[in-house]
């Protein structure tokens, strides 16, 4: 199997790192617009550079991986799926609802397959938190508490600071525990949510924003995501009737070195977890997308999945700018 990946910035290149380990795959092209960096690429994965994403189309990939930024998914998509090629695209899919389903409904007219990165559900801490919920081992859940964080992103032409572009933290950040809560304790019912910008001493911006979820099954779940952080974060606690469970990414990596002088710690484009397993998450989850396009069976993460995720996201945008509860309830529902 052959695969083209476009967008040669921090996913892009995790990407590239995560395919080259599968003896199966073969990359068969990179796209970028900055010349230099995709004849480096290029180069160290011994493949072919475009910086014409046409030519790529062109080639003879199977797979197009789609790593660029959320207001350019849906261009990218549309020609790839037009040209008959199976597509993976970095999360979230789109800015809404309504333009995740197109992109699906487009993707099912060509007859290609099109898997979106929700990697949280191949994390082995929140695959097992998940099984023990279903499993009963802390009997019936009440509350969950959840937390991710970084430093604020750096993207070219700065799009992670125009929400018309990038859907802000909530949904560039938070759609990852947005997917998790609904594949592990169903659907949403109602979100409240409060957002925090402003910018640090030395200029950077900061972005906070706190979320609050009521869903069906009358579990809460309480989610904390912040662009104000010195290195990456995640945790979650999930209490229950009979138990807890929780998890802290800090305790994985006890030993950390945090210098008061250093120039270079938002070098980076996107801050990212670290994984200690043979394998890390984002490889398991291309390496399941080859799996399902081999045997035609559906992929763990289906387009109702996707869609409502980023719907969950959009009503905690709204519910910030108007400072009251959003439903996702119709009014059949409800009744």
């Amino acid at each position: 199997m052959k695969i083209g990946v476009v967008g040669t910035g921090t996913m892009g290149k995790l990407h590239l790192e995560a395919w080259s380990k599968m003896k199966t795959v073969k990359i068969g092209g990179i796209a970028g617009r900055n010349h230099r960096v995709v004849e480096q690429l290029s180069e160290t994965y011994k493949t072919n550079g475009y910086t014409d994403y046409e030519g790529l189309l062109k080639s003879d990939v199977d797979v197009i991986d789609i790593c660029l930024p959320t207001y350019l998914h849906s261009e990218f998509i549309r020609k790839a799926a037009k040209s008959g090629k199976h597509i993976i695209c970095e999360k979230p899919l789109a800015l809404d609802g309504k333009e995740c389903k197109e992109l699906y409904d487009v993707c099912k007219t060509y007859n290609v397959q099109l898997l979106v990165g929700h990697t949280l559900r191949f994390y082995p801490e929140y695959q097992h938190a998940r099984e023990q919920v279903k499993n009963g081992a802390i009997g019936n859940p009440g509350v969950v508490r959840l937390s991710r964080g970084g430093p604020y992103p750096k993207g070219r032409d700065a799009w992670y600071m125009d929400e018309a572009k990038s859907g802000g933290v909530l949904l560039d950040l938070g759609i990852h525990d947005f997917d998790w809560l609904r594949w592990t304790f169903g659907e949403v019912e109602r979100v409240m949510a409060i957002q925090m910008k402003r910018e640090s001493e030395d200029g950077t911006p900061i972005e906070h924003a706190f979320v609050t979820l009521r869903m069906q099954s009358g579990t809460i779940a309480h989610l904390e995501l912040s662009w104000a952080k010195k290195a990456f974060e995640s945790s979650f606690e999930i209490t229950g009737d009979k138990g807890m469970l929780t998890y802290n990414n800090l305790d994985s990596n006890p030993i950390k070195l945090s210098l008061s002088e250093d120039h270079n710690q938002n070098s980076f484009g996107v801050a990212v977890p670290e994984s200690i397993g043979k394998r890390s998450p984002l490889q398991q989850q291309l390496q399941h997308f080859r799996e399902c396009l081999i045997s035609g069976e559906k992929t763990i993460i289906s387009d109702e999945d996707v869609i409502k995720a980023v719907e969950v996201a959009r009503a905690a945008i709204e519910s910030a700018r108007i400072g009251q509860p959003v439903s996702l309830l119709s009014k059949k529902e409800v009744v």
